[in-house]
């Protein structure tokens, strides 16, 4: 049965599962049979179209991420997932005795993570925005088959406060265009809950936000369009210390105040505080609002809900805009709706973007929604400076909710008393990160990683052990980064008790930290478990001799070199790049003739590695038959 699907197959794909699922329902009953077509459809949903092989990334992927995002079950049903998943495998293995790694291997894997599945399923912040949703509606007594009821629930839902929808669904938009998906996210590390309280105090947003909420204290009288009153404005200038000015003079020409609404940075802290409900207007009085009373002490979610309503109701192109005069105001709702994915592309590479180049992306965005006809040079010249203006604007407002940090601007006085600004770069700030890994994790796969930096590495290793290759690594760097100098050492103490996947973590940690772990790895050389390891690591970071890596003679030392490198950097690396120089002068034809003999596991997958990756056709041929050869004597 042809078992590999494109894209554009989905009815192939389908006739293949429904057979499969029909084969399983008729052995081992349809709760099994539907677990296994819905396990079908994930793989080939989300993890491409081949259903002809498995690896222990797909099964962790499916069931510690896309189960728990997309799939909805109660707790009896959830139990039978790991059940049904191997089942699936086992029957697929029966005619793929070859599959590498085994099958059966692989189904013994999924019910080794049935814990962390069952927690995963019941963690919240797992779950997808659409699984929120049905979730929440479900909870509510609401029939998802009744579309008028599910409709009425969302328009209720859309009337209730910005904190109770946060806390139920996270941010609302997508921060991709068009709602694109974005993908998985690489791993975070993040700080302290104390950290972040520390970080989000200390934000000029915050420390504005809890000036203005004492100063209205138990009332303040607001105009008849809710602006606060001129002089309640022009006190807060100075108790908010904000850059607003009374009375622009430019020149000689006096431009007189006559509203706090043209109080950019006063009537920008007032419209967040309304929207967030920290202050509400009853008739014509300002009061403090209900999230009021959690101020100083939850510091952390008020922040996180100001936030959210910057970008989802606030807007700072938007509010720069807010009197809608002359049609500036043109681009404003599409450019503040960029702001998430220029965000979520500086939470994906982590490095200063430069800021010139982010105009240009918001840009080339604007032309394609608004297709910008043919104008006089002049007039696009404006518009495009316009964006630039605006989104420079929208990143100093990011910078004073302490999300971002703005570097080398240049700043140049102009003729009329204005500054023009040019150059410069953005980078998330750590509370930044923060805030976009809770906001990114609604709709997709954002990991955090550090929970096992205050661990011993013994135990950081075993625990790593058990995560997708991607987050072990993470999680390894975030302990080494926590730990510092003495790190190399506590790793090399902790690689002897190791298993294999905690050693061969421990080993790359090794590399990535270089020359500085040589005084540490070099007590392991007397180990003849971990004197291949060691060899690696001398060679990789170019410390070794020329002579270090000859195995020559030595078809035993040659087999351990090899698996060892197998386990550090794949079955590549040591077919193409160890195989040859680590067989010495001899060549590798004859250690082949020998080294098949050598008794055990690593020689079967060594044998494997070069008869499947060698890049000469005839010596992979070679390595294939004496493997045929190993196989039959052990």
């Amino acid at each position: 049965m042809n078992l590999v699907f494109g894209p554009d197959d989905e009815e192939a794909f389908e006739v293949a599962r429904d057979r499969i699922v029909a084969a399983i329902t008729d052995v081992d009953g349809s709760v099994l049979g539907n677990i296994a077509g819905q396990v079908l459809d994930l793989k080939w949903s989300y993890l491409g179209g081949d259903l002809d092989h498995w690896s222990p990334e797909d099964v962790v992927k499916i069931l510690l991420n896309l189960y728990p995002a997309k799939v909805m079950l109660d707790e009896a049903d959830m139990a039978d997932v790991p059940t049904g998943f191997a089942v699936l495998l086992r029957f697929l293995g029966s005619d793929r005795p070859r599959h590498e790694p085994s099958l059966e291997v692989l189904a013994e894997f999924v019910g080794r993570l049935t814990s962390r599945f069952l927690a995963a399923m019941n963690d919240e912040d797992n779950w997808s925005f659409g699984k929120r949703i049905w979730s929440t509606a479900t909870a509510e007594g609401v029939d998802l088959a009744d579309q008028s009821a599910m409709e009425g629930w969302l328009k209720q839902f859309n009337e209730r406060p910005v904190a109770e929808r946060d806390q139920i669904f996270g941010p609302m938009s997508s921060p991709a265009p068009g709602g694109a998906l974005i993908g998985p996210l690489p791993p975070v590390v993040l700080p302290t809950d104390d950290e972040l309280r520390m970080m989000a105090h200390d934000a000029t947003v915050m420390k504005r936000l809890i000036r203005l909420v004492e100063y209205v204290g138990s009332g303040r009288a607001v105009t008849d369009r809710g602006n606060l009153k001129l002089a309640d404005g022009k006190e807060l200038v100075t108790l908010l210390e904000t850059d607003d000015r009374f009375d622009k003079q430019i020149h000689d020409k006096v431009f007189k105040t006559v509203s706090s609404e043209e109080l950019d940075d006063v009537d920008f802290i007032y419209r967040l505080a309304l929207a967030a409900d920290m202050l509400i207007i009853k008739g014509h009085r300002l009061l403090p609002g209900p999230s009021a009373r959690s101020l100083p002490d939850d510091s952390i979610n008020i922040y996180y809900t100001m936030f959210l309503v910057l970008l989802q109701q606030v807007g700072p192109t938007q509010h720069h805009y807010r009197k809608h005069r002359y049609g500036f105001d043109w681009f404003a709702e599409e450019l503040d709706g960029q702001l998430p994915s220029i965000m979520i592309e500086l939470y994906r590479d982590r490095k200063p973007y430069e800021i010139d180049d982010l105009a240009v992306q918001a840009w080339a965005y604007l032309n394609d929604v608004f297709d910008i006809p043919d104008v006089a040079v002049e007039k696009l010249d404006y518009r495009r400076s316009s964006v630039e203006f605006m989104l420079r604007n929208a990143f100093d407002r990011l910078a004073e909710m302490g999300i971002i940090t703005i570097a080398d601007e240049v700043h140049t006085p102009t003729h009329y008393g204005m500054i023009d600004r040019s150059a410069g770069t953005v980078r998330l700030t750590p509370l930044g990160l923060w805030a976009l890994q809770r906001f990114a994790s609604k709709i997709t796969n954002a990991p955090v990683v550090g929970a096992l930096r205050s661990s011993s590495a013994a135990v950081m290793l075993r625990a790593a052990a058990d995560l997708s290759h991607d987050l072990a690594r993470a999680e390894v760097d975030a302990w080494v980064d926590h730990h510092g100098d003495g790190s190399a050492s506590e790793l090399c103490v902790a690689i002897r008790e190791a298993d294999e996947t905690g050693r061969g973590l421990a080993f790359q940690a090794l590399l990535r930290i270089g020359a500085n772990a040589a005084d540490a790895i070099a007590g392991l050389a007397d180990d003849v478990e971990l004197a291949a390891f060691v060899t690696v690591w001398r060679v990789d970071v170019l410390a070794a001799s020329a002579q270090e890596m000859d195995r020559s003679g030595d078809p035993e030392g040659w087999v351990r070199l090899l698996h060892a490198v197998v386990e550090l950097w794949g079955p590549q690396a040591a077919a193409a790049v160890w195989a040859i120089p680590a067989a010495g002068a001899p060549g590798l034809q004859a250690m082949l003739d020998t080294a098949w003999r050598v008794k055990g596991e690593r020689t079967d997958e060594v044998l494997a590695a070069i008869g499947g990756h060698h890049p000469d056709k005839l010596v992979a041929k070679a390595a294939r038959k004496v493997l045929l050869k190993h196989r039959n004597v052990r």
